[in-house]
């Protein structure tokens, strides 16, 4: 954590400096309406905070999503916007996961004027559990929540899984459950892999065994949550998800699952690359089970971090 904190430490000095030394356009545009919203800039991209507290933080990650995440935002910020009523009483992080398309750019001008939206740009990948981890610092909301990039989920779903967050700790949306509605069939690879990892975690962890899909892109989660179990999110990849729930069920929160429409797209980021994906997943598992054991000093071994560091390497190869 004192990484992390250097680490913004110092792009808040950068981020100054370089914007009273040099006025670019891109810095005109960040610095507009900075009576209602504190801004930070830097070369990598934006990054912007409310002011006030938002009852909802909305965080989306991103990684190279430049077909897809246009009509996403669009419809989400529709949605925020009616549900609030124009009171600026959310606001959407959207964290862009060392994008090497035109994702940033994209995000820049659909955002631009929008009071309640920031941009993060991360210059090197982080995966998706580190890019939400890594917004988790700027959310201010009560309620937090994240949603996939790809459009996938309707934003409607989420206003139904807000309302729930009165009786629940952690709401997360599902494929599998007996009122989700998939107007198409998923690809029978994609459905057995689904299933045998929720085979895999019902087996490693027997908290997680009445939950039916932990990989959906929708959870919504209280403040209080995440100050308890922030400290435990160890998993940056795919599986963050799993994290996340566990802790949370771990620490006594109440935790319910609820179907929700669910559209296949073209474009899945875990298809690239499945194999390596595939196991490097089972091996955060592996470390996530240890973690919540006895034997969690082993991960504190310079053994388990050298295996970490190989198939990190290899993964990213």
């Amino acid at each position: 954590m004192l990484v992390w904190y250097q680490l913004a430490s110092a792009i808040v000095l950068t981020t100054v400096k370089g914007y009273l030394e040099s006025q670019t356009p891109i810095a005109a545009l960040v610095f507009q309406n900075i009576q209602y919203r504190r801004k930070l800039f830097n070369e990598m991209g934006e990054t912007a905070a409310l002011e006030t507290k938002p009852q909802l933080s909305l965080v989306i990650p991103a990684y190279n999503e430049a077909g897809r995440i246009e009509p996403t935002l669009k419809d989400l910020m529709f949605t925020l916007e009616r549900k609030f009523k124009f009171n600026e009483n959310y606001e959407l992080l959207i964290i862009m996961d060392g994008c090497e398309d035109g994702t940033p750019e994209i995000v820049k001008a659909i955002i631009k004027n929008h009071l309640s939206v920031s941009a993060i740009v991360l210059p090197n990948r982080l995966g998706k559990g580190g890019a939400i981890m890594e917004a988790l610092k700027y959310a201010k909301g009560d309620l937090i929540a994240f949603i996939d990039a790809d459009g996938s989920i309707p934003s409607i779903e989420l206003s139904r899984l807000i309302k729930l967050t009165d009786q629940y700790d952690l709401v997360i949306g599902s494929r599998y459950a007996k009122t989700s509605v998939l107007p198409f069939r998923r690809p029978l690879t994609r459905f057995l892999f689904s299933r045998s990892f929720n085979v895999l975690l019902g087996l490693l962890f027997w908290r997680l065994r009445n939950i039916k899909d932990t990989q959906c892109g929708v959870k919504i989660f209280t403040k209080k949550l995440i100050d308890v179990v922030n400290g435990e999110l160890l998993i940056s990849d795919f599986a963050f998800d799993v994290n996340l729930i566990y802790s949370a069920l771990f620490h006594g929160f109440k935790v319910k699952e609820v179907g929700v429409t669910w559209i296949e797209k073209d474009g899945s980021k875990l298809s690239h690359g499945f194999y390596k994906q595939s196991v490097f997943m089972a091996f955060s598992l592996l470390r996530l089970r240890i973690y919540y054991s006895y034997l969690n000093k082993i991960l504190e071994s310079k053994t388990f971090a050298k295996i970490a560091d190989v198939l990190q390497a290899w993964l990213n190869s």
